[in-house]
């Protein structure tokens, strides 16, 4: 993990509903040379395929697989989580966090259950309020 959040940093907390197809295979392949690669989701029937990938650029095996893993990945329950949290300084964590970067974060223990999870940076924002400095996470999470 790039950054660690504990949930008591929290000012506010803020989630939109965003489910997409959960496809467990895609056909990835260059439109005019290269390989063409069936990628499929470990441990399933590959039976429900994401429409198919075709781009110039898709030529070598590895690169075909890994683009057919993030179009898989990019499938699920998930929601756009928007959190505010204090900006604090490089020294103290979090400190800046980042768009591209992965975020814990880590909620207290609820009936003994671990409520942490993890999410991607999309966007931050900067504001203050009352001599506050604050930023305002995106971040995407699956479940």
């Amino acid at each position: 993990m790039d950054k660690i959040i504990p949930a008591s940093l929290m000012v506010s907390l803020n989630a939109s509903w965003r489910p997409e197809p959960e496809y467990n295979a895609v056909y990835v392949s260059g439109t005019h040379a290269g390989v063409a690669v069936n990628v499929k989701r470990q441990g399933s029937a590959g039976n429900d395929p994401a429409p198919d990938i075709l781009e110039d650029w898709l030529t070598e095996t590895q690169v075909n697989t890994e683009r057919g893993r993030n179009e898989l990945a990019k499938g699920g329950n998930q929601s756009v989580t928007t959190i505010e949290i204090p900006l604090t300084d490089s020294n103290t964590a979090p400190g800046l966090v980042e768009p591209g970067q992965l975020v814990e974060v880590r909620d207290s223990l609820l009936n003994g259950t671990n409520n942490n999870w993890r999410a991607l940076c999309l966007a931050t924002s900067i504001g203050s309020s009352g001599g506050k400095v604050t930023q305002r996470l995106e971040l995407e999470r699956h479940y």
